[in-house]
């Protein structure tokens, strides 16, 4: 036996077995060498009598393991740098880094996709061939999977491997790109008709009707205001659950030879990180509606939330009643309250603003405007498509 600064260490198998008791610790514990790291466990034995013949099975099932490809040996596995990787996100979600719903849903899918499947492999056996695998695997439990929801998945894992990279866990990041046989189809977003839209707003107000004198109340007069203020700034839902009155602050300006008013928000936080967004001239009174219903002394510095509670629930039944929850294009596609920011994009469209001003006060890029609004617009957009320069018979086009 060997005794070394303190510790105690015997050797089996020609060397290759580590049998140690460190200082500070009652437990024994064994280990050996592979591929430049060291691999190790406790055997949970105070006796070293015990402790032997655990690590010498130990050792020969390892060896086992490394003969038949085992991706478990030589680093740490995917469940374990997730752990890390969630503590981190946390901590930045507590500095207002990272939104509570983004870590909500990397922690879903980490659990529900990721971990099943690679949580006892090494980070450093995760590549395109080991997501090629993931692929093949979770199409054959969800045949109808999209491709968004892949790209979900991706992120996560992503997250877990950055983890690994900045600890020095992991040498280097691998590329792990997706293949598809063409290119992603651009479609167009959902969004209100005006006559829609007018149509949403009656059906809200008559839905308060109905719950005067309830609980739900004031629950519906503030899903109104939701409505028309989130259609008259095109705020993401995230942004403006993360708005307070204080960000909040009045102007006006000369539109159309119209001295108009207008809101200028601050201090946007969400999916871009924050930014400022100034609104149409409807959402000052649904602002004003909200101070006085809530009773806000000075919105100028108050730091409450502008909305209290997200009105999904309310927002869908609404939908249902008017039948507008479903669109009437084939094949119908489902609206939500991002549908709204989705209205106030095309409606600054179809009123002739510009697609670089509508993404600088939207807080996306133009490509996204051209991509997803303006392209699927733009017949309605098209001005002097079907002028005649020479005279020709109309006639002919009966």
């Amino acid at each position: 036996m060997v005794e070394k600064q303190g510790l105690k260490k015997i050797t089996r198998f020609d060397g290759r077995l580590h049998i140690f008791q460190r200082p500070g610790t009652p437990f024994w514990w064994c280990g050996f060498h592979h591929k430049g790291s060291y691999v190790r466990r406790s055997t949970k034995q105070i006796d070293l009598t015990g402790a032997i013949p655990f690590a010498e099975t130990w050792f020969t099932l390892q060896r086992a393991e490394i003969l038949t490809g085992n991706d478990t040996l030589g680093g740490r596995t995917v469940a374990t740098v997730a752990k890390s990787a969630l503590k981190n996100l946390e901590a930045r979600v507590k500095r207002g880094e990272r939104s509570p719903f983004y870590l909500d849903q990397i922690q879903q899918n980490l659990e529900k996709r990721i971990l099943p499947f690679f949580g006892t492999k090494s980070v450093t056996k995760i590549g395109v061939v080991e997501w090629e695998k993931f692929k093949t695997h979770t199409y054959a439990q969800s045949p109808n999977i999209s491709r968004a929801t892949f790209h979900q998945y991706k992120n996560a894992l992503r997250l877990v491997l950055n983890e690994a990279y900045r600890n020095g866990w992991l040498k280097q990041l691998p590329v792990i790109k997706d293949e598809y046989g063409s290119g992603r189809v651009k479609v167009p977003r959902v969004w209100f008709e005006p006559s829609e839209y007018s149509k949403l707003l009656a059906a809200i107000r008559k839905h308060i009707k109905t719950l005067k004198g309830t609980r739900w109340e004031s629950d519906g007069k503030e899903l109104y205001d939701y409505v028309i203020f989130i259609a008259n700034s095109g705020l993401r839902t995230g942004e403006a659950k993360n708005a307070c009155f204080r960000d909040v602050s009045f102007h006006r300006e000369m539109n159309d030879g119209v001295n108009r008013e207008y809101l200028l928000i601050r201090n946007i936080r969400g999916k871009r990180g924050t930014g400022e967004c100034r609104t149409m001239d409807g959402a000052v009174a649904a602002f004003n509606r909200i101070v006085a219903r809530r009773g806000v002394s000075d919105p100028k510095t108050s730091t409450e939330k502008l909305f209290l509670a997200y009105h999904r629930d309310m927002f869908n039944a609404v939908l249902k009643e008017t039948g507008l929850k479903w669109t009437e294009e084939l094949p119908a596609r489902k609206r939500d309250l991002t549908v709204l920011r989705h209205t106030y994009i095309s409606f600054r469209l179809l009123y002739g603003a510009n697609a670089f001003d509508v993404a600088n006060n939207c807080r996306t890029s133009v490509q996204m405007i051209q991509d997803h609004y303006a392209r699927w617009l733009s017949p309605r957009l098209t001005k002097g498509l079907n002028v005649r320069k020479v005279r020709e018979s109309a006639e002919i086009w009966r």
